[in-house]
């Protein structure tokens, strides 16, 4: 039996976190949670997750110190931005910094979120 693929979702709101499992885990996705950015790195060093999705204000670190902390660390895992932050120079930074795509919530269904990240999870493979 083929394993899910594995995605961290980095969510420090309790009803969003669970909303969002919800339609990765109806999508076939084995999904992680962790409400602070370091809880995040610890999870990302472990290897388990193939693609986080990431918060960008979250209580301890925003979204771009975790992505710092995990390319200092040499974690590779690909990094979706899902915030509601949707300024240009905001967007324009997490993808200069090496994310593979940036969603504003709540302007995003869940399902696009889903057939987005399928389809970074298939370009990684590639």
């Amino acid at each position: 039996m083929q394993s899910r693929p594995h995605v961290l979702l980095v969510e420090d709101r309790s009803d969003l976190a669970a909303m969002y499992r919800l339609a990765f885990d109806i999508a076939g996705l084995e999904t992680r949670i962790a409400v602070t950015g370091a809880e995040a790195v610890i999870i990302a060093e472990s290897g388990w997750p193939q693609l986080m999705v990431l918060d960008l204000q979250l209580p301890d670190l925003d979204g771009f110190a975790v992505c710092d902390a995990m390319r200092r660390r040499g974690i590779l895992t690909p990094v979706m931005f899902l915030s509601i932050t949707d300024d240009g120079a905001t967007i324009r930074r997490a993808m200069s910094i090496g994310a593979v795509d940036y969603l504003v919530k709540p302007r995003v269904k869940p399902a696009d979120v889903v057939c987005r990240i399928k389809q970074h999870l298939e370009d990684s493979a590639a």
